[in-house]
């Protein structure tokens, strides 16, 4: 079995990478412009123990500097290398499309609490709607995104943030995420005006508890499905 981390363009970077999932080293399958990173695996299923998920990010991160790359959901698992390869010829097109709409790009996870949620919540856009981007067709898989946000910088000045930004997602709230979160891709030589307007809204609503972690690879932007089906 492999275990699949990240998939990033061909040649890979020359750079040792840190251990892998159960202690495994990554290296690189590839193929037509696209490489994956990956390790041996000894079973189909990897529990998402904090340890196991520490090893995943910290191969991605390692991958992420200064590079685009399209980071794999934790517990992606293939039969073997050729299965691997077949993945990443299936998908070309797509994947090809997702890596450009990252590049140059990080990640930033904003939190917003003490916010009441609106009777109107913002409607939950079809794949590929505009505003979404190009190569966003996958981000159907995601759960999803937009209901409960506030319709306008009258309820929230979240405005200014999406400016810096070449893409976002609105995460839906629930009873026991019931905090306002977005995900923002932000170009790299944009992140400190970003961060800088983040500071300013939390001048602006400090009844709030407004929160931003990042920069990160962008795991919210590039969720390519490769946990098989029909071929």
């Amino acid at each position: 079995m492999l275990y699949l981390y990240a998939i990033l363009e061909s040649p890979p970077p020359k750079i040792p990478l840190p251990p892998g999932i159960g202690g495994a080293a990554p290296f690189f399958e590839e193929t037509n412009g696209l490489a994956c990173a990956a390790s041996e695996a000894a079973d189909a299923t990897v529990a998402p123990e904090p340890s196991q998920i520490w090893r995943h990010q910290e191969v991605v991160a390692a991958l992420s500097d200064g590079r685009p790359v399209l980071p794999l959901r934790f517990g992606t698992v293939v039969e073997d290398s050729a299965a691997c390869l077949r993945l990443l010829a299936r998908y070309h097109t797509e994947l090809r499309a997702q890596i450009d709409r990252v590049r140059h790009c990080v990640e930033f996870a904003l939190r917003v609490a003490g916010l009441a949620e609106g009777d109107d919540p913002s409607p939950v856009p079809a794949a590929g709607a505009p505003g979404l981007g190009p190569g966003a067709s996958h981000l159907r898989t995601l759960v999803r995104r937009e209901r409960g946000w506030p319709p306008s910088s009258a309820a929230f000045p979240h405005d200014a943030l999406a400016a810096h930004a070449r893409s976002r997602l609105l995460w839906a709230r629930s009873p026991s995420q019931p905090d306002l979160r977005a995900s923002f891709l932000v170009p790299r030589g944009s992140a400190s005006a970003f961060l800088d307007d983040v500071t300013a809204l939390q001048r602006l609503r400090p009844d709030l508890g407004i929160t931003v972690t990042g920069p990160w690879p962008p795991y919210s932007f590039s969720d390519p499905d490769l946990s098989g089906g029909p071929e």
